[in-house]
């Protein structure tokens, strides 16, 4: 899964990890935008979340992932959610993908072999992914939506598992069919 050449740094990235990027982040904006009327807002559903998995994989889709959600947020609250939307998903990515290795090196140790790597992985994604919709909606309550927290916040965290959920089923057959860390 992870490799010597799996870095995070931009300035080690070949012409063909800025291609695969370039390629995913146009994916997440195209995906986000067929089915906008409920992409957006305190109650959404983005199918392209599932491309988060990718970030499992190979750290480039940390970057690629975090490119598409900022150019896909130009169309709800603008720059604030450009950047709020960009920043935490580059962060939870990264925090995500480091928390799936611990868990799984925690599982070898503990000879718990229930589930296979890789979900465990994609589990922990999924439950980080739920979790950190706070920043969103702290960007919603503050660009002015007439709500309360805990209410948008619960509606964004289960929608975002759920989402998330369906991308496990569909991410992790694909994985096992094309080598995402190469």
């Amino acid at each position: 899964m992870n490799n010597a050449n799996d870095t995070i740094t931009p300035s080690r990235f070949t012409t063909l990890d800025m291609t695969k990027i370039a390629i995913v982040a146009a994916l997440y904006v195209v995906i986000t935008l067929v089915i906008a009327p409920i992409s957006y807002g305190p109650v959404q559903f983005r199918i392209s979340e599932s491309l988060n998995f990718l970030a499992l994989h190979n750290n480039r889709y940390i970057w690629a992932v975090s490119i598409g959600v900022f150019i896909a947020n130009f169309l709800t609250y603008g720059p604030i959610d450009m950047i709020v939307g960009a920043v935490s998903t580059f962060i939870f990515l990264y925090i995500g993908r480091w928390l799936g290795d611990y868990l799984v090196k925690m599982a070898m140790q503990a000879q718990f072999d229930l589930l296979p790597d890789q979900w465990i992985r994609y589990i922990t994604l999924t439950v980080i992914f739920a979790l950190s919709m706070f920043t969103t909606t702290t960007t919603i309550v503050l660009v002015g939506a007439d709500a309360a927290f805990l209410p948008i916040y619960l509606s964004l965290a289960l929608s975002e598992f759920a989402a998330m959920a369906l991308g496990m089923f569909i991410m992790y057959p694909l994985s096992k069919r094309i080598d995402f860390d190469r």
